[in-house]
């Protein structure tokens, strides 16, 4: 099976990475920048291109870039309309890619990438989806090369995965900015809040989140919040009174 990979960005380098560990042929790398593709195929000892029109023939393709660039970059490449195409977002239709393919299917890891950061593939889950039976079969059975843990999700099912996956990771680290601003702000380390953090990941693991809500919102403790929010300017404050208001919520809809 011969692979060729679209893109250069977080995702891909570390789906490239993870297949050339598992000894998967990957046929090159294509980025519209030249020095990007060539940096990540010289992790993995391929050939590169930022021309559409030497992209080589390939049993699967994948897509791995921005979601407003999908269409854009697929745009007058040299795809074998017969392999398989597939993109590895989570909110963009499986329909998009049906223009340059008559195979088609998504393959989407949902995790946080970081070039500089590495994962253990075998603890990602994947959301595949396909065209046809025969693509999903094809998809399984490459999917199993990156990660054991493959699941199916229709494109609509897969934009809920990845809201609740904002929700869970791109909001809270925007939180966890905030308090490490807070805290480097006032010259106190944010690392004491470590503990803190691991323990309400430990426990949300444990049972529903609502359920091991603690604080002043959950208590509804009016004085500590209107102190924390005269604490507060602008966005943060809005933040925190949303937040607070979103929490209360929550625990009278589930009588906590």
């Amino acid at each position: 099976m011969k692979v060729f990979i679209i893109g250069s960005g977080n995702v891909a380098t570390h789906i490239a990475l993870r297949l050339k560990s598992a000894d998967v042929e990957i046929a090159g790398i294509y980025s519209k920048t030249l020095e990007n593709a060539k940096a990540l195929a010289d992790k993995i000892g391929v050939p590169y291109t930022n021309d559409k029109s030497a992209i080589p023939n390939a049993d699967i393709y994948i897509c791995s870039v921005k979601d407003d660039y999908i269409a854009d970059v697929l745009t007058g490449a040299s795809i074998n309309k017969e392999s398989l195409l597939v993109h590895t977002a989570g909110s963009v239709n499986m329909d998009i890619l049906k223009p340059f393919s008559n195979n088609i299917g998504v393959l989407y890891p949902m995790q946080t990438f970081s070039k500089a950061k590495t994962l253990d593939w075998n603890e990602i889950p994947l959301y595949i989806e396909a065209n046809t039976d025969n693509n999903i079969n094809k998809l399984t059975l490459f999917a199993k090369e990156l990660s054991p843990k493959i699941n199916f999700a229709t494109s609509e099912q897969r934009k809920v995965i990845h809201l609740a996956a904002v929700f869970a990771c791109n909001f809270t680290n925007e939180l966890y900015a905030i308090a490490h601003r807070l805290m480097t702000e006032n010259g106190l380390p944010f690392e004491s809040l470590f503990p803190l953090m691991e323990e309400t990941l430990a426990k949300a693991k444990l049972m529903p989140p609502v359920k091991a809500q603690t604080g002043p919102a959950a208590r509804n403790d009016v004085k500590v919040m209107t102190m924390q929010q005269e604490l507060l300017n602008g966005t943060d404050k809005e933040i925190y009174k949303l937040l607070s208001k979103a929490i209360q919520r929550e625990c009278m809809m589930y009588d906590v």
